[in-house]
């Protein structure tokens, strides 16, 4: 959102979650006489397709959705673009429905691995979709084209010498997914210093003693801070019990960024951003391997490590550069048009 700003776009955002002055019950029914004044056809339309929605997800209202509808036509949107696939990209393709405008969906992980709902629907019915890998492109029923989530190369910069120690790093909630209790176990027989920053509802099973440390959430940049002062960071993701999985975890991008080597599972799209020259794969799942490839990395000196952190950067700017990712979300929003409409998307 920031970065089409910046490249000269205006963009109104509209929350699921968010609840503005005229969100009242006095403010919906009046949006909601507006849109069906307004939109009778197109009200009963949707009205007629909430029964076969509601088979997969819950169905909101539509005077719940008409303060957004309004807001949306008053700031003149040429296009409805939802960044998830959940509930908000069926909020998202009723309102495109309802205003006459295209819209497009991108999905990540869980929206389509543990929470898909209408998945089919609402790829079918997007100008285009994009997902975050190569590997969700693949498994999408509809498809999709990849739109990398980005990093911006001049907010993740390294501003100290790179850390001359044995400190590994993993960054996320703390889920099964993640693969953190692997990471525990491989620390155990590792000589090395072990942090994990984040929290969630497995803290207690992963809280051992003279394992690893916890530090649990931490604000934007002790995050960085404290990335910067480790020599590896570590992401040993795995596919969870309920089929839950990451697609392209962001922190990997950034430390690479950081110029910090990584350790990662070689599963999901994390062979698509971890190369040889700037980390290693392990098989998930996998603490003794998880265990050598750390050690492998951790034992080699501070200039290597600093060559193989200096071509991760490189790899990340030139392919997925925040700047780069937002023109491409551009370029196939521009492609859509609506009705020979001129000027610049909104």
């Amino acid at each position: 959102m920031r970065e089409l700003g910046r490249l000269g776009h205006a963009v109104h955002v509209e929350s699921s979650n968010g609840q503005l002055a005229e969100d009242t019950r006095e403010g919906r029914l009046r949006a909601l006489g507006w849109l069906v004044t307004r939109h009778p056809v197109r009200c009963l339309r949707d009205l007629a397709s909430r029964r076969r929605w509601r088979r997969e997800e819950t169905v909101r209202p539509l005077r719940w959705l008409a303060p957004a509808a309004r807001r949306i036509e008053r700031f003149g949107a040429s296009h409805v673009h939802v960044h998830f696939a959940t509930g908000p990209a069926l909020d998202g393709m009723r309102v495109a429905a309802l205003l006459d405008l295209p819209y497009s969906v991108m999905t990540h992980g869980y929206d389509i691995f543990k929470s898909p709902a209408n998945l089919r629907e609402k790829h079918a019915r997007a100008a285009f979709a994009v997902t975050a890998s190569e590997y969700s492109a693949r498994l999408l029923p509809a498809g999709a084209e990849v739109l990398v989530m980005g990093v911006d190369g001049e907010e993740w910069t390294r501003d100290r010498p790179h850390a001359d120690n044995r400190t590994v790093i993993a960054v996320g909630r703390l889920v099964e997914k993640k693969g953190f209790e692997h990471l525990v176990a491989a620390a155990a027989e590792l000589d090395a210093r072990v942090l994990i920053v984040g929290d969630g509802p497995l803290r207690a099973q992963l809280t051992r003693p003279g394992s690893v440390e916890l530090l649990g959430a931490r604000p934007h940049e002790e995050v960085r801070a404290l990335m910067q002062g480790a020599a590896v960071l570590v992401m040993p993701c795995v596919v969870a019990a309920d089929g839950d999985r990451d697609t392209m975890p962001v922190v990997v991008k950034e430390a690479l960024a950081l110029e910090i080597p990584v350790v990662a599972s070689d599963a999901v799209g994390l062979p698509e951003v971890v190369r040889p020259e700037w980390g290693r794969l392990v098989p998930p799942g996998d603490p003794a391997a998880l265990g050598v490839a750390l050690d492998e990395l951790l034992s080699l000196s501070v200039e290597e490590r600093a060559r193989m952190g200096a071509a991760g950067r490189a790899f990340v700017l030139e392919h997925c550069s925040l700047r780069g990712q937002a023109e491409r979300l551009v370029e196939l929003i521009a492609a859509v048009g609506r009705g020979g409409a001129s000027g610049p998307p909104r």
